[in-house]
């Protein structure tokens, strides 16, 4: 029986019935322990969910380079599901039914290392807990992977920007105002964004030679040190002719295009669901950048980011049975239903044992 921990008096596994959850939803799953040799001491069998973030990525040049991390254990829950009489275990084989409520506000798993690490990652554990400290626990952890609900309502996404100009840093050149619309907010990957935008460039004294509009990811780190880390991954996208100064798009003759969401720009990069953490970040925008005449690299640009948020879909054959080990006749126990009191999961510093225990003896 797997076991990540092993002992020369048994193992333990934990297994759910599937590996990816939505916040909110119940996990079902079942703890199998197997004592094959008399002589350990420890009664309390305990189960965990454990959420962890973890962040690193390197900035500066040479002998100035500095590695910024960042560690946080956001989410911790442990519960004591059974506590057997004798504290000497007999040898023979256990199973431990379980349902867990998950909270509904934990945010969505999260795992890059295209260039910096950034993870947000949940695993659930079981032990039953050494009475003696030269002898190792009973153990066994499993990933779960959980996305975040959809919260949001399906609509339109709109935003607007305005920009002043200036060339080579003092030159004033005028304004110019980007606007545009997305037909909803909310998408898969392989779905296509319909996108229409206009552009005053009225206001403007310089020409807008081309209009990127792309599909961007974009990450956002933290440190523990209080550090940050952004940066935009291009995914797909597509360029149109700019405008002349002094003209407008006018809105019977709007810009209008259609980009998939899919990965053409950046090899290697994986598109996943949004994700929000309290150090690892990842959102998606529609990006429109013009690209204006001379030399603006000192003057703000109107960029406008468009927000739009990556959504998973889980299908029905990510379920799998629950299949016990081979040679397996356990003793079996009722289906215990855990239920979190923790709120925040960025503020939880639960260590306390749930008093959930049921007293039986072998």
């Amino acid at each position: 029986m797997g076991n990540k921990s092993g002992s020369e008096f048994g193992s333990m596994m934990i297994r759910t019935e599937k590996s990816v959850y939505f916040a909110g939803d119940v996990v079902k799953g079942n703890i199998y322990l197997h004592i094959i040799k008399p002589g350990y001491h420890g009664n309390v069998v305990q189960f965990s969910i454990v959420g962890k973030e973890k962040t690193q990525w390197t900035s500066g040049q040479k002998q100035s380079r500095t590695t910024h991390h960042g560690k946080n254990l956001f989410h911790r829950d442990t519960f004591v599901i059974h506590t057997f009489l004798n504290q000497n275990q007999m040898v023979g084989q256990y199973v431990f039914p379980f349902e867990l409520h998950l909270q509904p506000n934990l945010p969505g798993s999260f795992e890059s290392r295209y260039g910096v690490l950034a993870s947000l990652n949940y695993k659930v554990k079981a032990r039953i807990v050494s009475a003696s400290k030269s002898i190792n626990d009973v153990k066994h952890k499993q990933d779960i992977i959980l996305r975040q609900p959809i919260k949001e309502i399906l609509q339109v996404s709109s935003k607007q920007v305005t920009a002043n100009l200036t060339t080579w840093c003092c030159k004033q050149q005028g304004s110019s105002t980007i606007s545009a619309k997305v037909e909803k907010n909310l998408y898969i990957p392989g779905e296509f964004v319909q996108i229409t935008y206009d552009i005053d460039n009225s206001d403007c004294k310089l020409n807008i030679e081309n209009i990127d509009v792309n599909i961007v990811n974009r990450l956002t780190l933290k440190s523990n040190s209080g550090t940050q880390f952004v940066r935009d991954y291009p995914l797909n996208g597509l360029s149109h002719k700019g405008i002349q100064k002094g003209l407008k798009i006018q809105p019977t003759s709007s810009s209008e295009c259609s980009i998939e969401v899919a990965n053409t720009k950046t090899p290697g990069f994986v598109i996943t669901p949004s994700a929000s953490g309290h150090l690892v970040n990842s959102t998606y925008y529609v990006k429109i950048i013009p690209n204006f005449e001379g030399c603006t690299c000192c003057s703000s640009s109107p960029i406008l980011l468009v927000p739009i948020t990556m959504l998973t879909v889980l299908s029905k054959d990510q379920l799998e049975p629950i299949v016990q080990p081979e040679n397996w006749q356990p003793q079996a126990f009722q289906p215990l239903i855990i239920k979190s009191n923790s709120t925040n999961p960025f503020n939880n510093k639960n260590s306390n044992l749930k008093g959930m225990a049921n007293n039986m003896d072998n």
